[in-house]
């Protein structure tokens, strides 16, 4: 019932059903809003919960380069994302 109220007013399903938005931007960083915790967190893998699942992130050098209650940057050289559910 959500989802048909979603459609027919035309808002942002990020926003209202607590999905989270995934920005990629190239190879160098993910941005992640409505996020629910970091699990892990190391230079060649971050995995990050989220409504959906986890996030997994996979590269070399990466690094939390902001973390807030509600949008986490991870930046290096992403080689991958995968979600786990």
């Amino acid at each position: 019932m959500l989802k048909k109220l979603v459609g027919a007013l035309d808002l942002p399903r990020e926003v209202t059903m607590d999905l989270p938005l995934i920005t990629v931007t190239g190879s160098e960083q993910v941005s992640v809003e409505n996020f629910k915790g970091v699990i892990e967190y190391s230079e060649q893998r971050v995995r990050i919960n989220t409504q959906c699942g986890v996030l997994k992130i996979v590269g070399r050098g990466l690094t939390l380069k902001q973390l807030t209650s509600e949008n986490i940057l991870v930046t290096g050289s992403i080689m991958g994302l995968e979600y786990l559910m």
